[in-house]
């Protein structure tokens, strides 16, 4: 029962039932009272009880112990107790790394002060969970730049290295100009792959996934990492015998762990420990939200090394594209592996301080049940009826205009018809005129307005018999990666070699 000063008797109900830390304390600041968040907070004292009275001093001392700079602390206390107005919510930082927000409000009784209220709240939860959000906006915003200016460079790649081979052609086999040529088309394709760690960061790129036991492709991976990491640098592999499958690409599980042992590799010039482990973890809800990820069973992927670690600003940029602390590097390690993680339904953590090393853990939904197909309504799509008699006719679907000149010329020089549209709109248009057949629809999936899997369900629905052959050089949605990729439907990836067109083309025409 309160026996306390009766100024502050009438607060005793609001102490008590506040779910912060509260302090309540007469306005010489000699007495106080303090609830059960309070002593939750900062650690009981011997004699520090929930809402009993107690001298001030015994009431806030394990609370300025909480703090390096106690003598900041107590002094900015002092002064809040002599001004009789409310404070703004400030924040402060605890010895352990906690983050807590503090308010003092005088409370008045007949326009008499009569008590100091003190409020502190744990938002250490809450400001990580600000912070997670603020850098997926920031990495999200910087990956639909990424995958928009990698899409574009797809379609100029895929023009340079076509008309390179058609060029390389013409020119006898002793003639120097091909050694020039072929530079042009070795150039052009490092270009592709620098595109294809672009699509990856930005969540964009095609993946072909299957039922993956991380385990066991880890466990045939010692020889390539040990010749990756070099005499210098031990390599330990980890993970569990019963296997941990997931539902992912295997090539991109694969260069996510290559690029994070490439970037230990590189940390660690003078030798060191790479550390690779597979474990099978829960992840809660709570855990979770923070990572933006389903909750359940997850395969975890922990790489880790012995080297110099990463200090705050390094750390805070670690996944942003091009950012680098070793040029010539190109700074798409990590964002490759974000990406890549992030695509797969994953989340990735990082954790690194100077002299610490670094760790980085990759976490994948566990495979637990078969994946439905859900792509049936457009089976029709891949029916296969005899050809008739004569040349192909092809209809080609290209926004680029440089790509779709050179696809043309290039089914063309085989002997195939080719009805040739710049959008969805004019394909329409090209196939309610055509009164013949129209063996093969080839269209971009990604196209302003109407994109290729639209455009290819009208189209059959005219024409059942029509095959369909999908290009494009990244997925710009889930449904494309869904509806095309997983349901096994006839693809080509851009940028792709003109005899790569062709033989792909007779291959959907059988």
């Amino acid at each position: 029962m309160w026996t306390g000063p009766s100024r502050l008797t009438p607060f005793i109900p609001l102490v008590e039932h506040l779910h912060e830390a509260v302090c309540l304390e007469t306005t010489d600041g000699g007495e106080a009272v303090v609830n059960a968040a309070w002593i939750a907070l900062f650690g009981g004292a011997l004699g520090l009880e929930p809402l009993q009275q107690v001298v001030s001093p015994l009431a806030w001392g394990t609370a300025f112990a909480a703090f390096e700079d106690t003598v900041s602390v107590q002094a900015r206390v002092a002064a809040r107790r002599g001004a009789a107005v409310v404070s703004a919510a400030e924040t402060l930082t605890t010895s352990d790394g906690r983050t807590l927000e503090w308010e003092h409000a005088p409370v008045f009784t007949r326009g008499v002060l009569a008590a100091h209220l003190w409020r502190f709240r744990d938002a250490t939860r809450q400001r990580l969970l600000e912070e997670s959000v603020r850098q997926s906006q920031r990495l999200n915003t910087v990956g639909r730049l990424a995958g928009g200016i990698a899409h574009d460079f797809n379609n100029l790649l895929t023009a340079v290295v076509g008309y390179c081979d058609l060029l390389d052609t013409q020119f006898d086999h002793g003639d120097p100009r091909r050694f020039d040529l072929h530079e042009i088309r070795n150039a052009a394709m490092r270009a592709a792959s620098l595109t294809r760690q672009l699509l990856a960061f930005s969540r964009r790129q095609i993946m072909q996934p299957e039922i993956v036991d991380v385990a066991m492709m880890l466990g045939e991976m010692p020889k390539m990492l040990a010749r990756l990491m070099g005499e210098q640098v031990r390599v330990e592999i980890s993970g569990p015998d019963d296997g941990a499958e997931v539902f992912a690409d295997p090539g991109q599980i694969e260069q996510a762990v290559f690029s994070l042992a490439a970037n230990a590799r590189d940390a660690m010039p003078e030798g060191g420990i790479l550390r690779i482990e597979v474990a099978r973890v829960q992840v809660d809800d709570r855990r979770a939200e923070a990572l933006d990820m389903r909750s359940g069973p997850v395969v975890q992927i922990t790489v880790s090394d012995n080297g110099p670690g990463m200090d705050e600003a390094t750390l805070a940029s670690a996944f942003d594209p091009f950012f680098t602390t070793r040029p010539p590097a190109q700074g798409l390690g990590l964002p490759t592996v974000y990406g890549i993680v992030r695509q797969t339904g994953g989340a990735v953590t990082l954790d690194s301080a100077p002299g610490q090393g670094t760790r980085v853990e990759i976490l994948l939904p566990q495979y637990l049940e078969p994946v439905v197909d859900s792509a049936a309504p457009l089976a029709v799509l891949e029916r296969r009826v005899a050809t008739p008699s004569g040349p192909a006719v092809v209809l080609v679907v290209e926004d680029e205009a440089s790509v779709l000149r050179l696809v043309r010329r290039v089914l063309e020089a085989e002997g195939l018809v080719v009805l040739s549209a710049q959008d969805a709109e004019e394909a329409l248009l090209l196939h309610q005129q055509h009164v013949g057949t129209i063996d093969l629809l080839l269209t971009d999936v990604v196209m302003p307005g109407m994109n290729g899997l639209q455009l290819a369900a009208k189209v059959s629905a005219g024409r059942p018999e029509i095959r369909v052959l999908f290009m494009s050089g990244y997925a710009d949605n889930a449904a494309v990666q869904r509806d095309i990729i997983d349901a096994g439907r006839p693809f080509l990836q851009k940028p792709f070699a003109p005899d790569r067109l062709t033989t792909r083309v007779k291959d959907v025409l059988g």
